[in-house]
């Protein structure tokens, strides 16, 4: 009951806490805008979206101009000066031939947005324009199409694909990262509250229920924080399994979790534990992007159903790290008596 009551105690101190807070705010907003941005992206990157798109044409292609209906230069100098002024959205120099290779100069806007606007809707003229080049030639043309079970053709929307990939791969991860470090720097945080008041505290409680305040708080505030950015991708139309989920991400909140403590245990500071946690944790975590499975691989197979046995072999290393953690805490608390 004592572990219970502290536990309480730093629960409500964590309105105190700005830089928590506003990485609540931020994590809170990343999954009720996660829709909004994703279909962002899917606009952005949709040819059909952009196809007010104007091209510039320098040479002789017929072919090329009946793909494009580009706007005819006769000199790369004065297309380069209609690209500058923002009358055409890009340039093509081609001098077409059926007879041999085709080579292609491209110029676009020096502007990112400009660019991210002009290049899927030249990716699209440029792929029927290749498609048509080898009816020409007589070169077989390769066309993928998905079925049903039933035989029916499925019509895929354009951009789905991208959308999919930020949801699941993208938005997904850096929601699970961002809270465990959330919770990293909270449980720092609540252990270095108690070291100037701790050996009156001990009058009253046991030092194991001082540590396992500590992880019960962080514990609620995981589950706080996980409901609530579920809840909010649920609510935008989510498609996501809860329970695996909710397991794959609790392999990467007690890793996180681990590190503050072990972390705690060797620093001088509040500032200094939270400095090389940052430079442990986050390296880290983002070190398993290059390889699978991983903590954030597995979060991305929880998320779409799929299952892996390897989610319960990373949480039986978490947990045995997170008992050494709370151990190397309990040690480190005792020497500051």
């Amino acid at each position: 009951m004592d572990a219970v009551k502290i536990a309480k105690k730093d629960l409500r101190n964590l309105a105190k806490e700005k830089t928590v807070l506003v990485a609540v705010l931020l994590l809170v907003s990343l999954s009720s805008l996660s829709q909004i941005v994703a279909m962002g992206l899917t606009i952005l990157y949709s040819p059909s979206f952009n196809a007010n798109v104007k091209v510039g044409l320098v040479g002789n292609a017929p072919i090329f101009e009946r793909i494009a209906h580009p706007v005819k230069f006769e000199s790369l100098e004065n297309a380069l000066a209609s690209l500058r002024k923002g009358e055409v959205d890009a340039v093509v120099v081609l001098n077409e031939t059926l007879n041999g290779t085709n080579y292609i100069d491209i110029y676009i806007p020096k502007e990112d947005i400009k660019a991210v606007k002009v290049i899927p809707v030249l990716r699209k003229i440029l792929m029927d324009y290749q498609d048509i080049l080898r009816i020409y030639k007589r070169i077989p043309i390769l066309k993928v199409e998905a079925y049903d079970l039933s035989g029916k053709p499925i019509d895929v929307p354009e951009g789905i694909s991208i959308q999919f990939r930020f949801m699941y791969t993208a938005l997904i991860p850096l929601i699970v990262i961002l809270t465990a470090i959330i919770l990293g720097v909270y449980v720092i945080d609540i252990l270095y509250e108690e070291i100037g008041c701790l050996e009156v505290l001990l009058c009253c409680v046991r030092l194991k229920d001082v540590v396992l305040a500590k992880v019960l708080a962080v514990t609620f505030v995981s589950a706080v924080l996980t409901a609530t950015w579920l809840l909010g991708l649920i609510a935008n139309g989510v498609s996501i399994n809860i329970s695996l989920t909710v397991l794959s991400s609790y392999t990467n909140y007690i890793l996180s979790v681990s590190i503050a403590m072990m972390v705690f245990g060797f620093s001088r500071n509040r500032e200094e534990a939270q400095l090389i946690y940052s430079l442990i944790f986050i390296p880290l975590i983002l070190s398993f992007l290059t390889f699978d499975p991983s903590l954030l691989s597995l979060v991305v197979k929880s998320a779409l159903s799929i299952f892996d046995f390897a989610t319960i072999a990373f949480l039986t290393i978490d947990i045995i790290l997170l008992f050494l953690a709370v151990k190397l805490t309990e040690f480190a608390m005792s020497k500051n008596l």
